[in-house]
């Protein structure tokens, strides 16, 4: 999909990729929405798993580090999977409510993670300025945003480079009132 785009990748394509028959491909999947949601949903938990194990060692309190690590994680992990890159960040646009929904969903849960590491910043440093819940969904599409336009304009190896941009956002929400 990666490769051809969503309305023009067909279930000849996938199935010629997979190196399985049509009746495997329908033994799993219905239709290529369904196959697209799974690999969706698939390449999500592998990155959260990921963001999640590199963050074990660190102290919860260190919101600073946390975030440049998720984001170096998620980011390093997009550059290693440019097709994964074009299809989670481009393609679910042309690929029907289902998809953007879903897409909406996972942008909302890393809008959490985001408010979850402000409660603790600010429980440990009450200087730091209150937030409306909303910012941090503005702050997730803008950097969903940012990564869409690094895929077009300079590919999925440059996306590392917007970690010191992601982070220095983020510390500037989170900064001192």
């Amino acid at each position: 999909m990666a490769e051809k785009g969503y309305p023009s990748t067909t279930i000849g394509d996938l199935v010629e990729r997979a190196e399985i028959s049509r009746r495997t491909f329908y033994e799993h999947f219905p239709n290529k929405e369904v196959c697209f949601l799974t690999a969706f949903d698939e390449a999500v938990t592998q990155v959260s798993g990921r963001m999640i194990e590199a963050l074990e060692s660190l102290a919860r309190d260190d919101w600073q580090e946390r975030i440049r690590r998720s984001w170096r994680v998620f980011l390093r992990d997009l550059a290693d999977n440019p097709s994964a890159a074009r299809s989670l960040y481009i393609e679910t646009f042309s690929a029907g409510p289902s998809l953007i929904q879903r897409t909406t969903a996972v942008n909302a849960g890393f809008a959490e993670l985001f408010r979850e590491l402000h409660r603790r910043a600010r429980a440990g440093d009450p200087e730091i300025r209150e937030l409306p819940p909303a910012v941090f969904d503005l702050y997730i599409g803008g950097t969903a945003e940012r990564i869409r336009d690094c895929l077009h304009t300079r590919g999925a190896a440059a996306l590392p480079e917007l970690e010191d941009l992601f982070v220095d956002t983020a510390v500037i929400l989170f900064g001192k009132s």
